[in-house]
């Protein structure tokens, strides 16, 4: 584009008289040009049964949606095992399965690197081993593209385009929220243990610094208690926190908290319940040995404050600065247009999960982030206007994986009759909400497409309830295969490798070793390898719940994995195992050594057969140029199916090695 402007006005001097003939050509050229608009929100479910949301369209409850049913064609989606994120947005950019673009997993084990650790990212671009849609458009194409939180997307591929943080790529300054507790003699820390870590292994998402009652302070509050004191540290910024009491009760009755960077200064002074409001920081992004100062803004949040000082403090940072953005001008014209990001509701592992005050924090945040991506999508189809625009947003797969809503909403969960009717009616209302925001983003892209263009609705899995968990690594560490103990001060394991023969891995891998598990992973042969994963897996197939069902759906050899899960040799365990719906694999261990444990959240989806349960069928909507209008789909499409599609649509050619159709049927 810039190319043409540059000719353009070339032609402005050289030309004269001609100019008027040129100016046409290119603008005719430009509006001849199909665009591509593609909304893949994170882990929307849609399904015949419980998640119609083609009903709610008929009934007006998604007004964008119904018109998508009217302007286009629409069906379900089903995905590829594990069924999850990294791996299905890397099938849908592709048109391939895993056995082919290579991304088997999020945290993915290779042979010649540590099992402690993860050595290939599947939310990483570089784990892809096929282009996606966006490399081949841009390099064969020329087209200009925008990528919004996209999965798999940095570090950046686009060498023209734009990239915006994409998610968990380990590229870019990614400052994640992070909540402060009262420690209460750390029994909260050590029983969240690894689950207060970004993915268990990264960054703290909660934190639990001590208080201290303080006599004098700078600041102009007045408390009827004893004021505490706390500092609140994170990505090298410093806020201290003072807990202080307006109730002039004659006992101690904490209602407030003051915060401040100099102990001097307040920045914001909020009761419980209340956000503050976007407030400038400066915070500190490690690059090796290097430490990068970046200007950003936090919000505070007081989920919880007790009378006694009890406090749960969460601090949401920006997710947008010129480290995460590229180009890195964006950033600042983004941020200046729309507002600091709040990118998705929550984390992973979710941490909003904990307090009954935790529900409203997480429906107010997964709100302000639902409204942010609506106004960035206005911004950026205005300012940029893009050939292509995909995005993503994390949101429902939080809410639908998260504690409060999916087991007292779905008929299947053993949670389900825990509420009245009444109940569940509030909490499908804040479900439909959700959904609702979704429909909104939709209508922006509507409105903003003309005839030439494609708008596409589409996700990469669904959600089903989550009713135990199995805690497959206390399963072999009662056989002895496994050997670990628990720091008394964090609660987190400390697995001893070089003794441990058998260890399960998320989401779906169990690795096998007779000869211990320490060191730089090689895969295992041999007889005794043989004897001891055949000894495995009937343990595995073998286990029951109290109920008397048995938990796992199949389990495969490693050598198997491309024919029955379509998956890649390389980067998955010795045995491959899928769980029924309901149950969930845990790689988290306990002193206790318990198999079988009711889990606080209430969602899940990862290692399921998407085929076996619709729960974790996607909605998959298309309006544009030559597609049938009022069309439904009669039976579910396969992920791959909507790449070929898509580039059939667009009239470009489909490339070598894709595993999907094109859905002819949907073609006028």
């Amino acid at each position: 584009m810039r190319l043409k402007t540059c000719l353009f006005f070339i032609g402005i001097f050289l030309l004269g008289s001609i100019v008027n003939i040129h100016a046409e050509e290119i603008k005719t050229e430009k509006k001849s040009k199909f665009k591509l608009y593609w909304f893949i929100p994170d882990g929307t479910r849609a399904d015949p049964q419980v998640f119609n949301i083609f009903k709610w369209a008929e009934e007006g409850k998604l007004p964008n949606i119904k018109r998508m049913m009217e302007q286009g064609s629409y069906g379900y989606s089903i995905p590829t095992f594990p069924s999850h994120t990294p791996t299905n947005f890397a099938t849908l950019f592709t048109g391939m399965y895993p056995v082919k673009h290579g991304v088997a997993d999020g945290p993915m084990h290779t042979e010649g690197s540590p099992l402690s650790r993860v050595s290939v990212s599947g939310f990483s671009s570089s784990a892809k081993k096929a282009d996606p849609i966006w490399v081949t458009l841009e390099k064969n194409y020329d087209e200009d593209i925008v990528l919004l939180s996209v999965p798999g997307s940095t570090p950046p591929e686009l060498d023209k385009g734009i990239t915006i943080r994409g998610r968990w790529g380990g590229w870019g300054a990614d400052f994640h929220a992070i909540n402060f507790e009262e420690p209460q003699d750390n029994k909260a820390k050590i029983k969240q243990g690894r689950g207060s870590r970004l993915f268990f292994f990264g960054p703290h998402l909660t934190k639990y610094p001590e208080s201290k009652q303080v006599k004098k302070i700078q600041m102009p509050i007045y408390s009827f208690s004893p004021i505490k004191e706390v500092k609140l540290s994170e990505y090298g910024m410093n806020v201290y926190m003072y807990i202080y009491d307006t109730t002039d009760n004659k006992k101690v009755d904490y209602d407030r908290l003051a915060f401040s960077f100099d102990k001097k200064h307040v920045i914001a002074d909020l009761k419980e319940s209340d956000w503050s409001d976007w407030i400038p920081n400066q915070l500190i992004w490690k690059v090796g040995a290097e430490q990068l100062a970046i200007d950003s803004f936090f919000r505070i949040k007081v989920i919880k404050l007790e009378a006694d000082g009890f406090y749960r403090v969460r601090f949401f940072n920006n997710n947008l600065n010129k480290f995460i953005a590229k180009p890195s001008y964006v950033a600042d014209e983004i941020m200046e247009a729309v507002g600091p990001m709040v990118d998705f509701v929550d984390n992973f592992p979710p941490q909003l999960i904990y307090y009954p005050e935790d529900k409203n924090t997480f429906i107010e945040e997964a709100h302000m982030s639902l409204d942010w991506h609506k106004r960035a999508i206005q911004f950026i189809l205005d300012k940029y206007n893009p050939d292509v625009l995909i995005n993503n947003i994390y949101t429902p797969n939080q809410m639908l994986t998260s504690r409060w809503w999916m087991g007292y909403i779905d008929p299947k969960s053993d949670r389900y009759r825990d509420v009245s009717a009444d109940k569940r009616k509030q909490l499908w209302h804040e479900v439909q909400a959700m959904y609702k925001k979704l429909d909104d983003i939709l209508g922006e892209l509507l409105d903003k497409a003309d005839e030439n263009t494609f708008v596409v609705f589409s996700s990469d899995h669904g959600a089903v309830p989550l009713d135990t968990w199995v805690r497959l690594n206390n399963v072999f560490a009662k056989k002895g295969w496994l050997k670990f103990k628990i720091n008394a001060e964090t609660g987190e394991p400390v697995i001893d490798w070089k003794n441990s023969k058998v260890i399960y891995l998320k989401m779906a891998h169990v690795y096998i070793s007779p000869d211990g598990l320490n060191g730089n992973w090689r895969r295992a042969s041999g007889k005794k390898y043989e004897e001891l994963r055949e000894e495995v897996r009937e343990v595995l197939l073998n286990l029951k719940d109290d109920k008397g069902i048995k938990p796992v759906d199949v389990v495969y050899n490693w050598e198997d994995a491309p024919k029955y899960l379509l998956l890649p040799t390389d980067r998955v365990g010795d045995l491959v195992i899928a769980n029924k719906p309901g149950y969930g694999w845990n790689e988290e261990v306990t002193q206790s050594l318990e198999v079988f444990t009711t889990p606080l959240k209430t969602g899940y989806k990862q290692a399921i057969l998407a085929d076996e349960d619709q729960g974790m069928w996607t909605p998959f909507l298309i309006v544009g140029p030559g597609v049938k209008k009022g069309f439904r789909i009669e039976k579910p499409i396969r992920h791959v199916d909507q790449y070929p599609t898509l580039m059939k649509l667009l009239g470009k050619e489909i490339n070598a090695g894709v595993d999907g159709r094109v859905l002819k049927d949907i073609f006028e």
